[in-house]
Formats: C-alpha cells, sequence, structure tokens
C-alpha cells in the first residue's frame, strides 16, 4: 500500500463489523457461505457480496466442493493492519459468541466425531489439556540448566518450570516490588535452590564465567541497552555455557510498548544474532519467527547461543 487512496480503501475495508467477523472466523476454521450465514445470523447473499470484497482485496481464498465454495484466510502473505485489529479484538464477546456458535454449527452440519471436525486445524483449536504452557511444563523435564541466571525473570512466574533443571537458580530484576513477590513465591513454592537479586541487567553484581545458562525470557524489550546486557550475559557465562534470548521481533506496535512498559519494539534477529557473536555466542541456533496465538501480528523469536570450550 503505497499511495493515499490505496490505504483509505484499506481501512474502509476492515472498517466493517461484518467483514471482521467473517475474517476472524475463517482464521480459525475453512467455512462455506452456508456455514458462515448460520453462524453470523445472516443472509447468504449478504456473507457472500462481502466475502467477494474481501477476496478481490487478496486476503481470502476459496476452495470448490461440489457446489460449495469454501473461503480460509490467505497464510502466503501478512497484512499489518489486519493483524493489529485482529490482536486488538481477541477478547471480544461477540468473536467469542461466534466460536462458539461456529463449533455447534460444524457439529449439525457436518457431523461425525470431533476428530473429524478438527482434523486440518487442531493447531488453531482448544483442547483440554493441551496448550503451550502444558507442552512446556512437560518439556523443561528434559532441560538441564545448570547455574542458571534469569535476566530480567520478573516476579518468578516461571519457578515452577526452571527451578527442578536447575542447580542453583539465580532470578535477577530490577523492579523492587517484582523482586519482593519473587522472594514470597520462592518461599511458597519451596524452591531451595533459588535465590532472588535486585540488580540492572547492565551490571550484575557477579563473578564472571559462573554461570552455565543465562535465560532472557521476554525481558531483553524492557532493557534501556539490550546491546550491552548480552555482552554482560556474555561475561557471565562459562566457555561451553549458552544464552537463550526468547523475545518480540520488530514491529510497530507502539500500544504494546505503552501499555506493557517495552522499551524497545521488539529486535532485528540478524543484529540480535550479531550482538550474541560478539559477546562470545559464536555456535547459534535459531528457532525463526513465530506468531503470538493471542496477537498474530507480533512475533516471537528465539535465538539460542553456546560459547566455545
Amino acid at each position: 500500500m503505497n499511495d493515499l487512496p490505496a490505504l483509505v480503501d484499506h481501512l474502509k475495508l476492515l472498517g466493517d463489523r461484518t467483514r471482521l467477523r467473517l475474517l476472524a472466523l475463517i482464521r480459525e476454521e475453512e467455512l462455506s457461505v452456508g456455514e458462515l450465514s448460520e453462524i453470523l445470523g445472516q443472509r447468504q447473499s449478504t456473507v457472500s457480496s462481502q466475502l467477494s470484497r474481501l477476496r478481490e482485496a487478496g486476503m481470502i481464498l476459496d476452495r470448490r466442493e461440489g457446489t460449495r465454495s469454501y473461503y480460509r484466510l490467505r497464510a502466503d502473505q501478512r497484512d499489518p493492519l489486519w493483524e493489529f485489529i485482529s490482536g486488538s479484538v481477541e477478547e471480544d464477546p461477540v468473536l467469542g459468541r461466534d466460536r462458539e456458535r461456529m463449533d455447534q454449527v460444524l457439529l449439525a452440519r457436518r457431523g461425525g466425531s470431533w476428530l473429524d471436525q478438527v482434523a486440518g486445524s487442531l493447531d488453531r483449536r482448544w483442547v483440554p489439556g493441551r496448550s503451550f504452557a502444558s507442552l512446556t511444563f512437560g518439556l523443561s523435564l528434559l532441560l538441564d540448566l545448570g547455574v542458571c541466571l534469569d535476566m530480567g525473570s520478573g516476579d518468578g512466574a516461571l519457578l515452577s518450570l526452571l527451578a527442578p533443571a536447575a542447580e542453583r537458580l539465580v532470578c535477577l530484576d530490577f523492579h523492587p516490588r517484582m523482586v519482593e513477590m519473587g522472594r514470597a513465591r520462592t518461599l511458597e513454592e519451596g524452591h531451595p535452590n533459588v535465590h532472588f537479586l535486585r540488580a540492572d541487567m547492565r551490571h550484575v553484581p557477579l563473578e564472571g564465567g559462573c554461570m552455565d545458562t543465562v535465560l532472557f525470557l521476554q525481558s531483553l524489550q524492557y532493557a534501556g541497552d539490550p546491546e550491552g546486557v548480552i555482552r554482560e550475559a556474555g561475561r557471565l557465562v562459562r566457555p561451553g555455557g549458552k544464552c537463550l534470548v526468547v523475545t518480540l521481533e520488530s514491529h510497530q506496535d507502539q500500544r504494546i510498548c505503552e501499555e506493557y512498559g517495552h522499551v524497545w519494539k521488539g529486535f532485528d534477529q540478524d543484529v540480535l544474532a550479531g550482538w550474541m557473536r560478539e559477546a562470545g555466542f559464536v555456535k547459534q541456533r535459531h528457532s525463526g519467527a513465530l506468531a503470538d496465538p493471542r496477537a498474530s501480528h507480533l512475533m516471537v523469536l528465539s535465538i539460542l547461543g553456546e560459547k566455545e570450550e
């Protein structure tokens, strides 16, 4: 969108309530006109007209199956405006009711078992006990963090995952209230190997080479000098040790910074990899970018760096 008229047209396209509801639904599941009409409680002619506009704009694709057309969100290109809107209205009650209605309509129309209905869209469906949190909880049993420093740990919300995997865990945060609550959580949950330390990530009062692992788990966005903080991690990690950074990729959502206190709007993966390399983490593994499930316009990237022996 390189010109003002095109931008205005796109704003108008996404400024319609029905079109937004349609996009939210076909983001979850490939649906026919009849199914969408029943879910929204609108005439098929109205739904077809709105779908045509979205298809002409290149936002959705259709697939013929017999006499029916099925629509899905186009996944081969990103629309920053739609991603921002969808992330902002994720908890909207109308969209929540639409999702519930969709499940009812699919069960009645398509029949079969629940597994038949969700085949092909399982990654987008809620399943009891199946979540990123439960997956992480299980995979944490595979971790061996050794002596570990959690940079910008907050109030220790991840203690139940990290503490069992560490010989000793130092949780560092500069915010007094976070440290206070983290110490209380440590006592409550009973983690004798955990120590909370109030300090600046740029100047950690620990000897060099004392850590097996340093973690930045969505904390680098809060660092005033992220390059210097990565350099400090390099000072603290012993030869053969590791540094894991999980953070947001560069974005333009100022609202995120204002609401959550981020200093930085994410980071470029190549720039971050360069900082880690300069800090001594020459062996690197990159995960690529993963969309945040509740704000699809935000991408999460992970880099694991290791020092040479």
